[in-house]
């Protein structure tokens, strides 16, 4: 007859043992840990920008009344015309690196930030940057006095649209060299050095006169901004001076998109008004007067 099966009394004690020296050992470990090794420190805020920070940003800046971009730091902003259309004065060929500046430079006065060797930003920018952090993204709004200052209207002027030149001029030998770079000879032709048509010399007893002599029509680009042509000539008018009429073909749609050159100095077209038949050219920089807006994104941040 087959033998009964028996409880294994010794070895169901064993298991249990285990499993409770297990639980022990367990609860003797959490203490542990618990008490003798710390939990790491809640990580830290990002710090917030503030005075006697040197900060690099990426920006892009705009004129609040046309938005058109007039600088930034990043390539593919200044190369897309399409979608951020330039302001006249936009530079092209920058190098487009982030800006860096010491936050709080600006309050200082220009004696003091010469002892202090800090690079100063403008005020709007400097304030505006307070309290970011990096990688954070704001937009800046800077009216004229927290930008580059008020308008100079010593430097803004209002010019026909429909120009009057003279036929013939009268100066002597030297006001002629200063002009055209050449002396003076009887029946010399020269081409103007401002409007590139065609003029006649005649010189007696160090008396120069030069006859311009533009072809009605004639196609010009004063300033090497824009085209103009001949409208008419009245050869008699100005008591006999003579009268060349140019048309300076400029449109509303063109204000605020073109840099002229006039000599060594620059100047832009905010205005083009055809009920008046004046245009405007401000000689000073196209920044100045206006609210500006900033987007920018803060790079970095170090403590000076």
């Amino acid at each position: 007859m087959a033998r009964g099966l028996r409880r294994d009394r010794r070895g169901f004690f064993t298991v249990r043992q285990i499993i409770g020296l297990v639980i022990v050992i367990g609860i003797l470990v959490g203490g542990f840990m618990l008490i003798f090794v710390k939990a790491p420190p809640p990580a830290a805020a990002p710090r917030q920008a503030e005075p006697r920070d040197a900060a690099t940003l990426d920006y892009v800046g705009s004129f609040a009344d046309t938005s058109r971009i007039f600088d930034t730091s990043l390539e593919r902003v200044a190369r897309d015309n399409v979608s951020y259309p330039k302001a006249a004065s936009f530079n092209h060929y920058s190098g487009f690196q982030p800006f860096s500046f010491d936050i709080g430079c600006a309050d200082l006065l220009p004696a003091q930030q010469q002892l202090a060797k800090c690079t100063a930003a403008i005020k709007g920018f400097d304030h505006g940057v307070r309290g970011m952090r990096v990688g954070e993204t704001k937009r800046i709004v800077a009216p004229p006095d927290l930008a580059y200052g008020p308008l100079d209207l010593t430097k803004v002027f209002d010019r026909p649209l429909l120009q009057e030149v003279a036929v013939r001029v009268v100066m002597n030998e030297t006001a002629f060299s200063d002009t055209y770079g050449i002396r003076a000879q009887d029946g010399l032709v020269v081409k103007d050095p401002f409007w590139a048509w065609n003029a006649t010399v005649s010189l007696s007893n160090n008396i120069v006169t030069v006859t311009n002599a533009p072809s009605l029509g004639e196609r010009l680009l004063p300033y090497h901004a824009w085209n103009a042509h001949v409208e008419r000539i009245d050869d008699a008018g100005n008591r006999g001076a003579g009268i060349i009429y140019v048309r300076h073909e400029l449109r509303p749609e063109d204000a605020g998109t073109i840099l002229g050159r006039d000599g060594a100095n620059q100047f832009t077209v905010p205005t083009v008004d055809l009920a008046n038949g004046v245009y405007v050219a401000n000689y000073n920089r196209e920044v100045v007067g206006r609210t500006l807006v900033f987007d920018i994104t803060l790079v970095s941040l170090v403590r000076t």
